[in-house]
C-alpha cells in the first residue's frame, strides 16, 4: 500500500454562478520517501488535487463530491475537524506559493515556526523556541537566532521560503507539498531552495509531492510526474520516459515550452 492514494477524486466549486469541477476523476499514488510531481497549466487543478491532501480548499464552496483521499490507508475526506488538526503539519506539511503572504507580517519569523512546535508538539515555550531556531538552520538560514527575531519584511525573498519550509518541517512530516516553492524566486536562488528541498527529503526520508507549471525543475528533482489537464490526469509515469516518449501532444507541447530539460 502507497502511503498517499488518491482515487477517482472529484473537486467542485458550487458557486451562485454555477458549478465549476476543479478535479475531475484524478488518481495518483505517493510512495514513502518519493517525489512525484504534478504538473499542468493554470487552472489545470494540481493545486485543488494538492489542497485534497490536507483537505484545505474552502468548504463551502468547494465540495468534495467523489472520491477518495487516503494516508496511510484512512481517508482523508472522512476525518473530523480534529483528527484533520492531528494529521496537519505532523503527517502532512504544505509549502505555499508566496511566503510573503503566507507569513504573519506582525510576528516575528522565529515565533511563527515556535507556534507550530506548540501547537502541534505540546512543547513548553522555551522548548519551541530552541525548536524553532533548529529548524530555521536546518532550513539554511545563516544566524538562525538573530533571524528568529527579525520581521518577515526584513528578509529576502529567499529566507523567507526557507522559513515556510522550516515551519513544514518542523514537525517532521511524513509527506511534504510544495506549492510553486521557487517560481517568486530569481534563478540563482530557485536552484538554492530546490538543493534544499532534495537535500531534507533525503534526510528525513519523506515523500514530497511537488505541484509546479516547470518541467526543467520537475527534470531535475522528481522520480515520477503526473500530467494534469483541466482537472483531469492525461499521462502519468516515470520521469525519463514521460519526457524521452510522451504519450500526449498536450505533454508534448508543455516539453516544447521547456528551455532546457537536463538532470544535474
Amino acid at each position: 500500500m502507497s502511503l498517499v492514494e488518491i482515487s477517482d477524486l472529484r473537486v467542485e466549486f458550487r458557486l451562485d454562478t454555477g458549478t465549476v469541477t476543479a478535479v475531475d476523476g484524478v488518481s495518483f499514488a505517493v510512495d514513502e520517501g518519493e517525489t512525484l510531481a504534478v504538473v499542468g497549466e493554470s487552472g489545470s487543478g494540481k493545486t485543488a488535487t494538492a489542497l485534497s491532501l490536507l483537505r484545505l480548499n474552502p468548504e463551502p464552496p468547494c465540495v468534495y463530491a467523489a472520491g477518495e483521499v487516503r494516508l496511510d490507508g484512512r481517508d482523508v475526506l472522512r476525518l473530523s475537524e480534529k483528527d484533520l488538526r492531528r494529521i496537519r503539519g505532523n503527517d502532512v506539511a504544505m509549502v505555499f506559493q508566496d511566503p510573503m503572504t503566507s507569513l504573519n507580517p506582525v510576528k516575528r519569523v522565529g515565533a511563527q515556526v515556535a507556534e507550530v512546535v506548540r501547537r502541534h508538539q505540546g512543547a513548553s515555550r522555551s522548548e519551541a523556541a530552541r525548536a524553532a531556531v533548529s529548524a530555521l538552520s536546518e532550513a539554511g538560514i545563516p544566524d538562525a537566532e538573530g533571524r528568529a527575531a527579525q520581521y518577515p519584511h526584513q528578509l529576502s525573498g529567499g529566507l523567507r521560503q526557507r522559513v515556510m519550509i522550516a515551519m513544514a518541517l518542523v514537525g517532521r512530516p511524513r509527506v511534504l507539498i510544495a506549492d510553486e516553492p521557487t517560481t517568486a524566486l530569481d534563478v540563482t536562488v530557485q536552484a538554492q531552495i530546490l538543493e534544499l528541498l532534495v537535500d531534507l527529503q533525503r534526510r528525513h526520508g519523506m515523500a514530497v509531492v511537488l505541484i509546479t507549471h516547470d518541467l526543467g525543475v520537475v527534470a531535475e528533482v522528481a522520480d515520477r510526474v503526473v500530467v494534469m489537464r483541466s482537472g483531469r490526469v492525461v499521462e502519468t509515469g516515470d520521469v525519463l520516459p514521460v519526457f524521452e516518449a510522451p504519450q500526449e501532444e498536450y505533454t508534448r507541447e508543455l516539453l516544447r515550452a521547456t528551455p532546457k530539460l537536463e538532470r544535474v
